[in-house]
């Protein structure tokens, strides 16, 4: 007759650092043959860093082991929720309850990575204001670490979660998979020397070089390289973890560690990675700059008309007219559009009946506030209004600023 046995309480106060994904493991592996049972539902701040590689060691354990594993969340904390069942492409429905930023993701291809870094930017552009540079710079290097999943990992998928902190003006995002790892990818393509690969945080040092690459010189391998010199630029934070090694750059200095005692996944071919990192929106980066590269201005070409105007179609986002709190984030999108470099946007008003008085107060009229009048006219133009909305429009202007130079 088997034994039965309690299940083993874990109890976590907090989702913060890697260390929490790391407990994990030594929590299951020290009692293989009992129900591991994960409590989230006292957790206090939850960060991506702590979140992300969490959800990526359980599904790992889940996936390798017969041990159940069952995990305890509080019914009102949508923080946690995808913690468990990470949210995809496929399964999430925008509105629907789950949010894009602040929860976990499972991509498992190239164009899943595209489609959810393109999500996260329209939600970054919508959200914070960004100075010049922030988000082409963001774009490019999340892509490109999303991407290192598939090209160097050989993992079957790869995590991501990205916060907005709308007030600081801060965007942190980590990317976790358990693949190969850094020092294991760069040994198997002879890219770096061999004094490098003995010693794995010399291994991640290497990979954040200009030019390296796991592909023994396939491809350019700038994608970390990228993302140091945007974090160094802009003053921000970077964390790369993988197998026993970890770089940091914080406050201007790198520091590295080699940790053996540091329980792994899987030795042999599931080192693990993680990278995260923080970059403060309202100081500006280039990324061309940062690279030395001709310039990159993706964020602004996707709004470049045939003769070279910015034009933003009011029509396209019609369905945000009347929403004070969708207009909120208009008005931001365009105060971005205008910091990434735009000379000039005009917004066009074809095919759009009667303007809601809160867009022409939340987006116009504010944004006039915000820049000042004589700013806002040389900048902000309106083509293809019918008389009423030009005249709703100058309305709102009218009494916003009469009442911002009101004592």
């Amino acid at each position: 007759m088997t034994e039965h046995k309690d299940p083993l309480i874990w109890k976590l106060p907090d989702l913060r650092g890697s260390w929490r994904a790391t407990q994990l493991l030594e929590k299951a592996r020290s009692h293989p043959d009992r129900e591991l049972v994960v409590d989230l539902s006292k957790v206090g701040k939850v960060f991506p860093n702590g979140a992300v590689p969490f959800a990526a060691n359980l599904a790992f354990l889940r996936s390798t082991s017969d041990q159940k594993i069952t995990v305890l969340l509080h019914e009102s904390d949508t923080r946690l929720e995808r913690i468990d069942d990470a949210l995809t492409i496929g399964n999430y429905v925008r509105g629907d309850g789950d949010t894009l930023t602040h929860s976990v993701w499972r991509y498992e291809s190239e164009t899943d990575a595209q489609k959810l870094a393109n999500m996260y930017m329209e939600a970054l552009t919508e959200q914070v204001q960004c100075e010049e540079g922030v988000i082409d710079a963001i774009n490019w290097c999340l892509y490109e670490v999303m991407d290192n999943v598939f090209s160097h990992s050989r993992a079957g998928a790869g995590y991501v979660m990205m916060q907005l902190h709308k007030v600081a003006r801060l965007c942190v995002i980590a990317v976790a998979d358990t693949g190969i790892g850094i020092q294991r990818s760069l040994a198997e393509t002879r890219a770096a020397p061999v004094e490098t690969l003995r010693d794995a945080s010399s291994a991640i040092e290497f990979s954040l070089q200009q030019g390296a690459t796991s592909k023994g010189g396939a491809h350019q391998g700038n994608g970390l390289y990228g993302l140091r010199r945007a974090a160094e630029v802009n003053g921000g934070v970077l964390n790369v973890t993988s197998g026993w090694g970890r770089w940091s750059f914080r406050d201007g200095k790198v520091t590295r560690k080699t940790d053996k005692q540091r329980i792994l996944p899987d030795i042999e071919n599931h080192q693990s990675t993680l990278v995260d990192w923080q970059l403060d929106c309202s100081r500006k980066v280039r990324i061309d700059e940062a690279l030395g590269t001709s310039p990159i201005n993706d964020f602004l070409e996707s709004i470049e008309d045939d003769e070279g105007i910015h034009r933003i179609s009011v029509n396209d986002i019609e369905e945000s007219l009347g929403s004070r709190k969708l207009g909120a984030d208009i008005r931001t999108r365009l105060e971005n559009y205008l910091k990434a470099g735009a000379q000039f946007v005009l917004l066009d008003f074809k095919n759009v009946g009667v303007v809601s008085s809160s867009f022409a107060d939340e987006v116009i009229a504010k944004l006039a506030e915000n820049m000042g009048e004589l700013e806002f006219r040389r900048r902000v133009f309106v083509d293809n209004a019918s008389v009423t909305n030009r005249a709703l429009i100058e309305r709102a202007i009218s009494l916003r600023l009469a009442e911002s130079e009101s004592p």
